[in-house]
């Protein structure tokens, strides 16, 4: 039996769980724009539901200075899309850099995305970025967001800014049941920890295909990872582009977590990352993804499932 959730409960789990790991409470120290119900403050109210909006091309990069109240090292950060990003993908942001300081004066460099556009075209989603740069691990009160273009405008939106001073935590996951036979490209290949490996199946008659991750205990899961096959810039074809998530704690009843239709965010590209969210989140012990359209054709692929709690 599914149980579905009611459209009002999403957004206020999806709330929560963009939560899942509290993120640094922070507050506003300065930003590009003016002071309004869709200036600046509204990337750290804490609110999906308000959004920092703004088109000045004379006044690019736009920048946002956070205060974290204390020096601390940043280990992610994380940009929320906004109400209407569906509508309006190109305002997501694509190239910019991350600094910190301890006294607003002085500016260090410890991350810098050039064209990443990472960023789903879809509504109050949050994508998480671990810095980079050398001195990335160094503690800042101050953190700095410069953001030099967009997607497809000069307009952007955002509707949090989010610190944290730890990264996502992988969820040790172990296969239990999958569509298709055993063998070398069977559905535990997408479980097996190595990138080389993968589940390969081309069964019309199976469909959806399906595999069931075991967590071992019930477990809150904030964001599900697919990484491509060795042979996707070969076979792009092979990628899912409509699947299910769901959960359970007696692999006989279900809870829809996440449901994707038409996402064609995994790219013909080689053993290939792609994170997602789920739209509501609970705690269950299985986890169960069912996939239901490929780019082109029947034939599935990938190498990886993993979960992050």
């Amino acid at each position: 039996m599914k149980r579905f959730i009611p459209l009002f409960s999403l957004f206020t789990l999806h709330f929560s769980l963009l939560l899942a790991q509290a993120p640094i409470k922070t507050t506003l120290v300065s930003g590009t724009g003016p002071n309004d119900d869709e200036g600046p403050a509204m990337v750290c109210d804490g609110r999906l539901s308000t959004k920092w909006c703004i088109d000045k091309p004379s006044q690019l990069p736009y920048s946002i200075v956070l205060d974290a109240g204390q020096q601390t090292s940043l280990a992610e950060y994380g940009l929320a899309t906004a109400d209407d990003t569906s509508g309006y993908p190109d305002r997501n942001p694509v190239t910019w850099r991350v600094s910190g300081s301890n006294d607003k004066q002085t500016w260090t460099t410890i991350d810098d995305q050039k064209n990443n556009r990472s960023l789903p075209a879809v509504d109050f989603q949050e994508n998480r970025y671990a810095p980079k740069g050398a001195r990335a691990k160094e503690k800042f009160r101050y953190f700095r967001f410069e953001f030099f273009r967009m997607a497809g405008s000069t307009r952007i939106q955002l509707s949090e800014i989010n610190l944290y001073d730890k990264p996502q935590t992988p969820v040790k996951a172990t296969f239990v049941s999958g569509t298709g036979r055993d063998g070398k490209e069977s559905a535990a290949m997408a479980a097996d920890g190595r990138l080389f490996t993968k589940w390969c199946i081309d069964e019309p008659k199976q469909m959806p295909y399906a595999i069931v991750l075991d967590t071992n205990q019930p477990t809150v899961i904030s964001e599900y990872r697919f990484y491509t096959g060795d042979d996707t810039h070969t076979y792009p074809d092979r990628n899912p582009v409509t699947w299910r998530m769901s959960g359970s704690n007696d692999q006989q009843n279900w809870t829809t977590l996440d449901e994707q239709k038409g996402n064609r965010r995994l790219r013909d590209e080689n053993e290939q990352e792609y994170r997602f969210k789920p739209a509501a989140s609970g705690s269950f012990r299985y986890y169960r993804f069912e996939f239901i359209g490929m780019t082109n054709g029947t034939r599935l692929q990938l190498s990886e499932i993993k979960l992050f709690k």
